[in-house]
């Protein structure tokens, strides 16, 4: 007798199971990016039976029917997806608003049920994080202007800003979405020139000369961005050290206050008066655009504040703008 009742349960539970499991669909929970950043229209999305979760521009959690699973894979609506979990669900457990029900009662686990696939799934504010992750590398190209601060002057005289040209080999990893850090080493020109007063046996002049100066230069900066997945706005601060490679002088040289006039040539620094090594803060803006899952053209400005003297017997320090435009590969 107790073997026939444990086997009439047996079949009872078997039948019960076979029943929950013809009234439910196979689902794939997965992260879907889109191709388009414009919303796809419904009729696409019921074809392959996709229900969105959450939405960030290109970016969605959804539930997928696992049978039409390979077919939306593979269709042009989609450039990434990265399954999870798979998971059997009633309609009204896809679709909460079928259900004209509250959690009470009778109907107090199918809620929990419902509320344990949305668990399942990764919250929204998870995807762009977890996509933005990661290092990159990329190369930046523009312009520069710098001026001299001279603070204590061995002539009197004016001191003009120059131009340039600043290229730069960018690294750096991004920690998330709106967060991450970024170096460099870049060939970045700090030029200017002069009017000074030179007087000499009783002649007093105004003589002119352009310094062409070419830096190699390590910037180190946090990067906080605000803005959509595709388009944001990035603040930059931090600091940088720079190695004085050469100058380039033409006009006038002064060798024991005796001006000396050059067509140009290359300066031979001097140890006992030259500092060729500076250092000091930096800080910038910018703007970043999305062009696919991998790249990111960049538009942005920085400024880099000189905190070491380029001179040892007096004051001068570096004044430096950059601006330019690059392109970044993040892996």
């Amino acid at each position: 007798m107790k073997k026939i009742l444990s086997i009439a349960l047996m079949l009872a539970f078997m039948a019960g199971a076979m029943a929950q499991t013809q009234n439910t669909t196979e689902y794939v929970s997965a992260l879907i990016t889109f191709n388009d950043t414009t919303m796809i229209p419904q009729d696409s999305l019921n074809k392959y039976g996709v229900v969105l979760q959450t939405r960030s521009g290109r970016m969605a959690t959804a539930l997928i029917e696992a049978s039409k699973y390979a077919a939306f894979a593979n269709a042009n609506l989609v450039e990434r997806i990265q399954p999870s979990t798979r998971v059997h669900l009633r309609s009204e457990q896809v679709n909460p608003e079928l259900a004209q029900h509250k959690c009470n009662g009778s109907h107090k686990s199918d809620c929990c049920k419902r509320k344990d696939v949305r668990q399942n799934l990764i919250p929204e504010k998870d995807i762009l994080n977890d996509e933005a992750k990661g290092f990159y590398l990329g190369l930046l190209l523009g312009g520069a202007t710098n001026r001299l601060d001279v603070q204590s002057a061995r002539w009197s005289g004016t001191w003009y800003a120059g131009r340039g040209l600043n290229l730069e080999a960018r690294f750096g990893y991004q920690f998330n979405q709106w967060f991450g850090i970024r170096s460099g080493v870049s060939c970045l020109s700090k030029n200017y020139y002069t009017d000074l007063e030179v007087s000499y046996l009783d002649y007093l002049d105004t003589l002119s000369t352009s310094y062409n100066n070419l830096y190699v230069q390590i910037p180190l900066m946090a990067d906080f961005s605000i803005g959509s997945e595709d388009v944001r706005i990035n603040f930059m601060f931090g600091g940088y050290c720079a190695y004085w490679a050469s100058q380039w002088r033409q006009g006038y040289v002064y060798v024991n206050d005796d001006p000396r006039p050059y067509a140009g040539n290359a300066y031979n620094f001097v140890e006992g008066s030259d500092n060729r090594f500076d250092a000091g803060l930096a800080g910038g803006i910018g703007l970043s655009l999305r062009c696919s899952n991998h790249w990111t053209l960049h538009f942005e400005g920085d400024y880099y504040h000189g905190l070491l003297s380029t001179a040892k017997d007096f004051k001068t320090y570096n004044r430096t703008w950059t601006f330019g435009m690059g392109l970044t590969y993040h892996f």
